[in-house]
C-alpha cells in the first residue's frame, strides 16, 4: 500500500445501518425538510412515518431479512428513497433498474434475485399480469401511480395547502399499501447495529462488458457517504440538488441512492429532479441549491440559464459520469463569474462502481486539469501492481491501480469468478482491481494512463490510449477527443483519434496538420514530461460533430472502434 504524504486519517464510520443513521442524524431536526420534489416538501418526521408504514407492509407481504426487492422506477424520486430506507429498516436488500428496461432484462433479474416483490412505475394491469405469469417467484407487484410528480407541478396553483401523502400512490392491485400495512400486527424488527448486513445491489455501468451486479453492505454505503462528503468539501446541512438530464438513461442506475445518502443521513436537504429536461432546467436550478450533483452535459447547459434564474447560493458543482472536459469547466467558471459567483468550485474525480465511484477527487482548479483525476481522499488507500509480474510498484511507476476502503463492495452477486478475478486481500484488506493503468505521486495525485485492456500491444512497444488522448487534447483547436485502435499497414494496429473541434474550427486537412504538430510537442502527463514516439502518433484524425455516448453517458468506444475498423 502506498503511504500518501499528508493524507488525513480515515473518517469514523459508525457501525450501524443506513436507516439507523437517518434516525440519528434527524435527532432534534425532525421538522426540517429532508426532500424537496417539485412543489412538495417532505420533512424528516414525514419520511420516518412513511418508512414505518411501508416497512410494515413489506413484513405483511412476507418479506424477510436478505430478501431482494427489485425496483423498476429508474428516476430520482421521493418514493425511491422511501423504498430503500423501509427495506433497510427490516434488513431487506434493494436493487434498482430503469423502468424503460426491456421486459427480458427485468425478468432476468427477477429470476436471478428470486425476488418476491417488484415495484414499478405506472405499469398497466396487463403488463403486471404478464410478468407475474412468467416469473414464478414473483408474488406481488407494487405499482406507483406517480402522484408525487404529476400532482406537484409548479404550474398548478393551489389556493391553499392540501394534505398530501406519498403512500397514497402505492398500489397492490386495487389495494393501497397502507391497507396492507395494517395487516401486520407484530413489531418491526430492529436493524440498528447491523453494519455488515447487505443492503443494496448496484451495477457497474456496463461500459466494458455489460452491467455486473454488486452487493454493498450498510458499512459500505455509510463509508461512501462520509468519505465523499469530506472529500468534496460539501458542508453539513447544505441544500443539494441531485439530477441528470433526460437524455441520459441508465439501464441499471447505480449512483442515485448512494449520492442521496450523504445529505439525507448527514442532516442536509435533497432536491430531487424526477422529470428534468432542457425545457424546465431553469425551474430546477432556480431552487438555488448550495451544491449541484450532475453530469458534464448539465454543466455545459448552465450558461443557457435565464438571467432571472437565481443561483446566488451555489457553492459547488459536483460532476460525475464521463470525464469532465477542460473547456466545459472553464466555460462554466466564466459563466459563474459573470453572475458574480467568484468562489464556486467544480468537483470532479475518478472511481469505479465496485468502490461506489470514489477513488480520487479534484476540487477547485484541479477539477479541470486534464493531467490528473485528483487526489486520494481520506478513507481510500491504493497500491499499484506490475501488470506482468504482480509486484507492488513505488510512486511514479505505471501499473494496474488497486483501491481499498470501507466502501469497497462486499461481493459480486452470484459471480464468484469475478470475486476471484477482481478482488485480492492484502494484510486483511480487500482491494479491488480497477482495471486502469495509472501512477500515483507521493502527495496522492492519480494520473490515468489508460485501461489495462485499452492499449495497443505492438511488441516490443505498447501504445496507451490515454497518453495519446492527452497529447491530442493539448491542442487549442480540440474540444473533445477519444482514441481507439485501428488498422495500420506498417504496424499491426495504430491509434485513431476521433475529435470534436471547438466552435468555428474548420474540419479539414489544415486543421489536422495543426493538431498533429501540437501532438508532436513535449507535454506534461501528471508530473512527467513526455514526447510521443513516432509509432504513438495518431495514424488517422477523424472529425465528428459529437462523440457517441452510451446510455450511461460514457463515450461509446465500441462504436468508435467499429468506425475505425470500417475505414
Amino acid at each position: 500500500m502506498l503511504k500518501i504524504k499528508g493524507q488525513k486519517r480515515d473518517p469514523f464510520v459508525p457501525p450501524i445501518s443506513v436507516s439507523a443513521l437517518f434516525n440519528l442524524s434527524s435527532f432534534h431536526h425532525w421538522d426540517d425538510v429532508v426532500i424537496n420534489q417539485k412543489e412538495l416538501d417532505f420533512t424528516r418526521r414525514e419520511l420516518k412515518q412513511d418508512i414505518k408504514i411501508l416497512a410494515k407492509a413489506f413484513l405483511a407481504l412476507g418479506i424477510k431479512k436478505r430478501d431482494i426487492i427489485l425496483v423498476a422506477t429508474g428516476r430520482p424520486m421521493y418514493e425511491s428513497v422511501l423504498i430503500f430506507l423501509a427495506a433497510n429498516r427490516i434488513g431487506a436488500i434493494v436493487s434498482f433498474l430503469d423502468e424503460k428496461n426491456t421486459r427480458d432484462t427485468i425478468i432476468h433479474y427477477l429470476e436471478e434475485f428470486k425476488s418476491k416483490i417488484l415495484i414499478t412505475y405506472k405499469y398497466s394491469d396487463r403488463r403486471i399480469h404478464d410478468l407475474k405469469h412468467d416469473v414464478k417467484t414473483l408474488k406481488y407487484v407494487i405499482n406507483l401511480d406517480g402522484r408525487t410528480i404529476d400532482e406537484a407541478d409548479p404550474d398548478d396553483k393551489q389556493e391553499e395547502d392540501i394534505e398530501f401523502h406519498a403512500l397514497d400512490g402505492f398500489w397492490l392491485g386495487k389495494q393501497n399499501i397502507a391497507v396492507i400495512a395494517d395487516k401486520h400486527r407484530g413489531r418491526i424488527p430492529k436493524n440498528t447495529f447491523k453494519p455488515n448486513n447487505e443492503a443494496l445491489i448496484s451495477f457497474t455501468s456496463g461500459s466494458t462488458s455489460g452491467p455486473k451486479p454488486m452487493v454493498f453492505t450498510n458499512k459500505n454505503l455509510i463509508a461512501s457517504a462520509i468519505y465523499s462528503k469530506v472529500a468534496s468539501e460539501v458542508k453539513m446541512w447544505d441544500k443539494e440538488l441531485h439530477t441528470w438530464m433526460d437524455y441520459v438513461k441508465f439501464d441499471c442506475p447505480y449512483g442515485f441512492v448512494v449520492s442521496t445518502l450523504a445529505p439525507i443521513c448527514g442532516g442536509g436537504e435533497v432536491i430531487l429532479t424526477p422529470d428534468i429536461t432542457e425545457d424546465n432546467l431553469d425551474y430546477y436550478i432556480g431552487k438555488n441549491a448550495n451544491t449541484i450533483f450532475g453530469i458534464p452535459p448539465l454543466l455545459e447547459a448552465m450558461p443557457t440559464l435565464k438571467e432571472t434564474t437565481d443561483i446566488s447560493n451555489l457553492k459547488m458543482f459536483a460532476s460525475g459520469g464521463e470525464r469532465l472536459e477542460k473547456s466545459a469547466s472553464l466555460a462554466a467558471l466564466d459563466f459563474f463569474k459573470s453572475r458574480g459567483l467568484n468562489n464556486v468550485k467544480i468537483s470532479n474525480g475518478y472511481g469505479v462502481g465496485e468502490i461506489l465511484g470514489l477513488i480520487s477527487t479534484a476540487v477547485g482548479s484541479s477539477a479541470y486539469n486534464p493531467d490528473s483525476v485528483g487526489i486520494i481522499p481520506a478513507g481510500v488507500h491504493v497500491m499499484v501492481l506490475d501488470p506482468e509480474t504482480g509486484d507492488e510498484l513505488d510512486f511514479g511507476k505505471t501499473g494496474i491501480l488497486y483501491a481499498t476502503g470501507k466502501h469497497v463492495l462486499n461481493r459480486y452477486y452470484n459471480r464468484p469468478e469475478l470475486d476471484d478475478e477482481k478482488i485480492i486481500k492484502v494484510h486483511g484488506k480487500k482491494y479491488i482491481n480497477t482495471g486502469d493503468l495509472a501512477y500515483v505521486t507521493p502527495s496522492g495525485y492519480v494520473t490515468l494512463v489508460g485501461r489495462a485492456t485499452f492499449f495497443i500491444n505492438n511488441l516490443p512497444a505498447k501504445i496507451y490510449y490515454e497518453v495519446v488522448r492527452t497529447a491530442v487534447s493539448k491542442s487549442e483547436l480540440v474540444d473533445k477527443c477519444y482514441v481507439v485502435k485501428g488498422p495500420d499497414k506498417n504496424l499491426k494496429l495504430a491509434p485513431y483519434a476521433f475529435i470534436v473541434t471547438k466552435e468555428g474550427v474548420p474540419k479539414n486537412d489544415a486543421t489536422r496538420k495543426k493538431i498533429l504538430a501540437t501532438v508532436k510537442e513535449p507535454f506534461n502527463l501528471g508530473r512527467r514530461r513526455i514526447t510521443l514516439k513516432s509509432y504513438e502518433l495518431p495514424t488517422k484524425i477523424i472529425f465528428l460533430d459529437e462523440l457517441p455516448l452510451t446510455r450511461a453517458n460514457k463515450t461509446d468506444f465500441r462504436k468508435l472502434e467499429k468506425m475505425a475498423r470500417e475505414m
